[in-house]
């Protein structure tokens, strides 16, 4: 069984904002966001992996971002993931 990948919008207030959560099999794993302050190309789309080891960088396209994360997501984390509790 494949992992189970889906997306959030990161402030569900603002329904324009092209912003979005990654999460695997329900943790936050990554975000991606449309990066209106660069202004060198129509569309950027920044990218980063929280897990370990973390990265960041640029796409063209938001699949492409979307990519990016998938790709680079590991299981390993620097600290137990927000919302994890240990079983005693």
């Amino acid at each position: 069984m494949g992992d189970r990948w889906t997306r959030v919008q990161t402030f569900a207030e603002i329904e324009s904002a092209d912003d979005w959560t990654v999460l695997r099999n329900g943790l936050v794993v990554g975000r991606v966001f449309k990066d209106i302050t660069q202004h060198n190309r129509p569309e950027t789309w920044r990218w980063s992996v929280i897990t370990i080891p973390s990265a960041n960088s640029y796409a063209e396209t938001l699949e492409k971002a979307l990519e990016q994360v998938r790709a680079r997501a590991s299981d390993k984390w620097g600290h137990p993931p927000y919302g994890w509790k240990t079983l005693a």
